[in-house]
């Protein structure tokens, strides 16, 4: 069964993210890494991909005890996301390909996260690229 999952912060056709400013000087963001490796293609945070997968990036946001995950870089129908969140298994949802943001009240611990780019056939399966960097994300 699938999870539909949704996210927030959207406006006038863009993303609202926080960007480093002066909130990342006093500490504020923390920026998920890919223990693995991965392409990294810059931007605030920063993201990263294979070449055959669509790109992720992922921040904390201590001072309002948000998470964001951005996603995107594929002309998709939907987005598929493994996540595990702090003490939990590995869980699987389906992002909007409209949206690129994910995001919710963080959990303190350890996070980890990837997303793949699909396309839904018509009376088939879906087609899928490549699963993303894992991204690793401290919430303490």
């Amino acid at each position: 069964m699938a999870i539909v999952l949704s996210s927030c912060a959207v406006a006038a056709g863009g993303v609202i993210v926080p960007t480093v400013t002066d909130a990342a000087a006093q500490g504020c963001y923390r920026d998920a890494y890919p223990p693995d490796g991965g392409t990294n293609i810059g931007g605030s945070p920063n993201r990263y991909k294979w070449n055959n997968s669509p790109y992720i990036g992922a921040r904390y946001d201590r001072c309002n005890g948000y998470v964001y995950v951005i996603y995107g870089g594929y002309r998709a129908t939907h987005y598929n996301v493994r996540w595990a969140a702090p003490g939990g298994p590995w869980e699987q949802g389906e992002l909007s390909a409209s949206k690129g943001l994910w995001s919710w009240p963080a959990r303190h611990g350890d996070y980890n996260i990837m997303i793949q780019a699909c396309n839904r056939g018509f009376l088939s399966s879906s087609k899928c690229t490549a699963w993303s960097p894992q991204l690793y994300l401290n919430t303490r």
